[in-house]
């Protein structure tokens, strides 16, 4: 007579794997996860049957109309609702401000934070019974509000600029506070009238952490004019050094802008055809810095998820001030609610309607500002896989953009 072993259940052997998660002599998140009122369960089933546990859901709250998320757990135990709230640009906490954050994820929430992620919101996880009473805290305790979701303006996100980076063209942490607070857009925060979502990104150089050029709706990079400055009595002392090498940085610029004069230890940059990548100032920093004549790039329609696959961002202009692109954004939100159907982003009405709505736009409401500006579409700062349909499609494209840009015929080289 044979006895059969009955087999541990998806929970018993998520638990287990809970279990050898907290060993090790590292931290473990898990460990912290018990501290908090997060469904453990939950989580260990899914890690189980490596699938994820949640599925998505709605939930409603008086008077807030933007910035709840909803999950649900397969089998209806667990609920999780998360309210993204609006942070400081660069995401500079102050420590009484992070006091008023813990005291609400403590009293309305289960205890936990989410400060990460692309879209600059702090994600509070918060117990559905204690919604309502969650959202005056927010407002009232830590003096910031609800949103950032939905069918209107994402939390907007700028990298630190100015405050720890060296690199910095312009003030990013200005710019995202000037523009958010605008009444233009503060009007739309927590009000779904668009087709989708719109997001703003400001980053200060076109290193682009904000990761604005594949983001963003709205991307504004800083970048200059000509070639990047070469002190070259200080970049001749760093390659005596052995610092730098100048074959390197010759080699490493993607549009051969770079040559190094062996006889006279002297290194040309030709400023017509630098695309700014900044291979050769992270090299080289400070003997070659970005050049002074210093402006903010205008970059229209990126996204990593849309129907027509993922877009970078398309070159719009050049800015000298933040302040500029007000009337363009407006107007270009009024063109979107007026010609993108549902669940289209920006970049997925340009694919529709060709590039010629955005250049329409500028013409507008940027005048006098070069159009096109097709040296500072920046550095590719995420990466996609293309199959040759998708590639075909945005080879095509491309051209039609030159065309309607420059005239046919005409190339940007």
């Amino acid at each position: 007579m044979s006895t059969q072993t009955s087999q541990p259940s998806d929970l018993e052997r998520g638990m287990k794997m809970l279990e050898y998660l907290e060993g090790g002599p590292w931290p473990s998140y898990v460990a912290e996860l018990r501290k908090t009122k997060y469904p453990i369960e939950a989580y260990a089933e899914g890690l189980a049957k490596k699938y994820t546990p949640w599925l998505s859901g709605s939930f409603r709250v008086r008077y807030v109309f933007s910035g709840i998320l909803a999950r649900r757990s397969r089998d209806g135990k667990f609920v999780e609702i998360h309210f993204r709230t609006y942070v400081p640009a660069g995401r500079f906490y102050s420590t009484s401000y992070l006091r008023k954050v813990v005291e609400v994820a403590k009293r309305y929430g289960i205890g936990l934070l989410e400060l990460g992620g692309n879209t600059g919101a702090l994600v509070l996880n918060m117990i559905a019974e204690k919604a309502d009473e969650a959202v005056d805290a927010i407002r009232t305790i830590m003096g910031s509000d609800v949103g950032g979701s939905g069918d209107t303006f994402r939390e907007f996100y700028a990298c630190p600029g100015p405050a720890l980076c060296e690199f910095a063209l312009y003030d990013t942490l200005h710019a995202m506070d000037y523009i958010r607070s605008h009444p233009a857009i503060y009007r739309y925060l927590n009000t779904q009238m668009f087709p989708y979502k719109i997001k703003f990104k400001f980053s200060g150089c076109p290193m682009d952490c904000a990761t604005a050029n594949s983001r963003a709706d709205f991307a504004l990079i800083g970048t200059w004019v000509g070639a990047p400055e070469v002190d070259q009595g200080l970049f001749r002392k760093m390659v005596e050094e052995g610092k730098i090498n100048p074959k390197e940085i010759v080699d490493s610029c993607p549009s051969k802008a770079i040559i190094w004069d062996e006889e006279k230890k002297e290194l040309r940059i030709d400023g017509s055809k630098c695309l700014k990548a900044m291979n050769c100032i992270r090299r080289a920093f400070p003997a070659i810095k970005p050049g002074k004549n210093r402006k903010i790039a205008l970059l229209i329609g990126a996204h990593a998820q849309g129907h027509f696959g993922p877009k970078l961002a398309k070159a719009v202009a050049l800015l000298d001030s933040i302040e500029e692109v007000i009337p363009f954004a407006e107007e270009l939100v009024n063109k979107y609610m007026e010609l993108a159907p549902r669940r289209h982003r920006i970049g997925d009405m340009i694919i529709r309607r060709g590039f010629k709505v955005i250049s329409e736009v500028a013409d507008k409401t940027l005048p006098n500002k070069p159009r096109g500006t097709p040296s500072t579409h920046l550095r590719i700062s995420i990466g996609a896989v293309l199959t040759d349909d998708e590639r075909r499609l945005y080879e095509d494209w491309s051209r039609q953009l030159v065309s309607e840009y420059f005239g046919g015929g005409s190339s940007t080289g």
